[in-house]
């Protein structure tokens, strides 16, 4: 039997890159999606069985051309386990009575309709595999209440629900797929710019802007006030040990430090007091 198979999608930078690098270190062949940034560094440091494969999860097109490619480098083996990484966070920042909708539809297409698209391409590959394994990386942002930066845990809950529709409709054919939420891993991701934040405030039109900033923290300033950080090395060893290497994957796992609370919360307290928690993390 040959080395496992897998597709990182995402995999030029932060928990994608730590990922391939693991499974690199446990023997499996590794194919390196991404988009506009070619994972060189990534390259420099696995062994040869890892592969780039240039991938825009958002184009109907590349996503094909991407598995011609992956299949013509398995050719009659299997792949073995996808994980669907590559996600946005940018771009549709603001309150719901402002927000860009266009701008949100881009992230729900970059972070759903992405991972939905990836997933119906892989499924012939993983079908042949004897243990095949579906992973989409949601987040546990999807537990809080973000005032003015509700769209990208929107995007993440959506993902979380559509992979439960999907571990169920695979079960019957030996096929497990489970949304990992990270929290708290220090990515780029995570690198909050002066940037973003302009860009946040601009998205106010001058009349609501000194109301929102009269009640609302920076919700970035927020969630690094309130979150440790783990490396994503941590959370990609995380990650194999107890999901990868899991004989049966659970339905979900929130992974980052302390963040086992989250939806602890979520079933025992009252929707009023976690009201209350969330509006005095995030008041200025």
């Amino acid at each position: 039997m040959g080395a496992r198979t897998c597709f990182v999608t995402g995999a030029a930078t932060g928990i994608g890159r730590a990922l391939v690098e693991r499974l690199d270190r446990e023997g499996w062949q590794c194919l390196a999606g991404y988009n506009r940034q070619p994972p060189d560094a990534l390259l420099a440091a696995c062994s040869d069985r890892v592969r780039a494969v240039q991938c825009n999860i958002t184009d109907d097109a590349s996503v094909t051309s991407a598995f011609q490619e992956i299949a013509q480098a398995i050719g009659e083996g299997s792949l073995d386990l996808l994980v669907n990484n590559a996600a946005s966070t940018g771009g549709a920042g603001g309150g719901v009575e402002n927000v860009d909708i266009d701008r949100f539809k881009d992230l729900f297409e970059i972070n759903l309709w992405g991972p939905i698209r990836v997933t119906q391409a892989a499924l012939p590959l993983i079908r042949r595999s004897q243990d095949g394994r579906v992973i989409n990386v949601g987040s546990a942002s999807q537990y809080l209440t973000i005032p003015m930066g509700c769209s990208y845990p929107v995007t993440k809950a959506a993902l979380q629900r559509v992979t439960r529709a999907l571990r169920a409709e695979m079960k019957p054919f030996g096929i497990q797929a489970t949304c990992v939420e990270p929290g708290g891993v220090h990515t780029p991701m995570m690198d909050l710019t002066e940037h973003q934040r302009a860009e946040l405030w601009a998205s106010f039109p001058d009349e609501l802007l000194s109301q929102y900033k009269a009640h609302f923290k920076y919700p970035g300033d927020a969630i690094q006030e309130n979150v440790p950080l783990w490396t994503s090395e941590k959370f990609a060893d995380h990650v194999y040990r107890n999901v990868i290497c899991a004989k049966q994957m659970k339905v979900n796992y929130v992974i980052g430090p302390k963040l086992w609370v989250l939806p602890v919360m979520r079933r025992v307290l009252p929707d009023s007091l976690r009201e209350r928690i969330f509006e005095r993390m995030f008041k200025r």
